[in-house]
């Protein structure tokens, strides 16, 4: 007799192949099995019949590494073996993970993912930079449905939009073509931070890495009506829009943003909110809760906002120190740069960073300084 698996003869009465070692005393599998039952069928094979020639074992091995194949082509097409949808090692972009578990019905319990709000999930990417903006924007619903702050930051490190350990550190980095042909990055600062005008949060919060210009905050030494009555603020909401790139100034979301809007006050009822596309950081956005004996402008500062996460990862303080993160450029140069924040104690002043980071100077409001706008998404 021969063997089934490489055709080698075999003496009657062995119960395995001298060459291969494979069983001949009995089938193995379906292929043996289906084999037998078309010798039998074909003609009674059984004892005292002529055992086959050994071309005809080649032709039968043939047959049974196809249907082999077969087996195994239609087993990965159909997932018999659950192993549909393993990703290669080397990195790829995949699409993100639903956040939660499924309930009974199917649904996705505690973050809403961007599949669940009527589109596909977005795509998880290396970097910042990898985006489109409407991908970013996408994500950004993401993450403003979330929830707190650290349900926001797991959905951020799911996307490559922070460190893996959720922290910001200025590298989180977008280049951003303008209208009037400038090149500038735009940083990552926060994280559903800032409430959208028209309800909700914005999950993604960006500054610009440098200035994108330089120009006095009103025409005239004065501080009255603050950031809502000033030029600046005009400016940025109007012009200051037109400079951004089309797939980026659609997908801005306008947000309420807190500022001593009469000027020179101590008054903390002084601190109103206005409706703002691109905007400047106030002095509490940069530097975070100023205690009571610190200044007497303290409760007038904390009111306009909380310290972005960008400068509270990098560790940007109050005091009158210089913080790197802060330092900005104008045509490649460190330069003095905006806050929206009116000093208290002055009616032609507005707070500004110097050009080694120092956010504790002012500046009078018709001086000529950096101009540094937010946005959020």
């Amino acid at each position: 007799m021969f063997c089934p698996k490489c055709g080698n003869e075999v003496a009657e009465g062995s119960a395995f192949c001298g060459k291969c070692g494979a069983s001949v005393g009995a089938p193995v599998g379906g292929v043996a099995r289906a084999e037998a039952g078309a010798q039998g069928a074909a003609g009674g094979a059984g004892a005292g019949a002529p055992a086959p020639k050994k071309g005809g074992a080649k032709v039968g091995i043939i047959v049974a590494a196809a249907v082999v194949v077969v087996v195994l082509v239609a087993g990965f097409a159909t997932n018999w073996f659950g192993l549909a949808g393993v990703q290669p090692k080397e990195a790829v972009d995949v699409p993100a993970a639903s956040q939660g578990a499924g309930d009974a019905d199917g649904d996705v319990a505690g973050a809403t993912s961007a599949g669940d709000q009527g589109g596909e999930a977005a795509t998880v990417k290396s970097a910042v930079e990898a985006y489109t903006w409407d991908e970013l924007s996408q994500i950004s619903d993401e993450i403003g449905a979330a929830g707190d702050e650290a349900a926001a930051i797991e959905v951020a490190k799911k996307y490559n939009l922070c460190t893996p350990e959720g922290k910001l550190d200025g590298t989180q980095v977008k280049l951003v073509t303008l209208t009037n042909n400038m090149t500038v990055p735009v940083q990552i600062v926060g994280f559903a931070h800032d409430d959208k005008t028209a309800g909700g949060k914005a999950g993604i919060t960006f500054i610009f890495g440098e200035c994108i210009g330089e120009m006095p905050m009103n025409a005239e030494m004065t501080n009255a009506g603050g950031w809502e009555a000033s030029q600046m603020r005009a400016y940025l909401n109007g012009d200051g829009m037109a400079l951004l790139p089309e797939d980026l100034k659609k997908v801005v979301a306008p947000v309420d943003k807190l500022t001593n809007n009469a000027g020179e006050t101590q008054d903390v009822s002084a601190v109103t909110t206005t409706s703002d596309s691109l905007w400047l950081p106030s002095f509490a956005e940069l530097v975070g809760w100023l205690p009571d004996d610190a200044s007497s402008d303290a409760p007038v500062f904390n009111a306009e906002g909380s310290q972005y996460k960008l400068y509270r990862d990098t560790n940007v303080v109050w005091e009158n120190i210089e913080n790197p993160i802060l330092v900005k450029n104008y045509q490649n140069s460190p330069i003095y740069w905006w806050e929206r924040s009116p000093y208290p104690y002055g009616s032609g002043i507005f707070q500004i960073v110097d050009s080694g980071g120092n956010p504790c100077y002012i500046g009078g409001a018709s001086d000529s300084n950096g101009v540094v706008p937010g946005f959020c998404l």
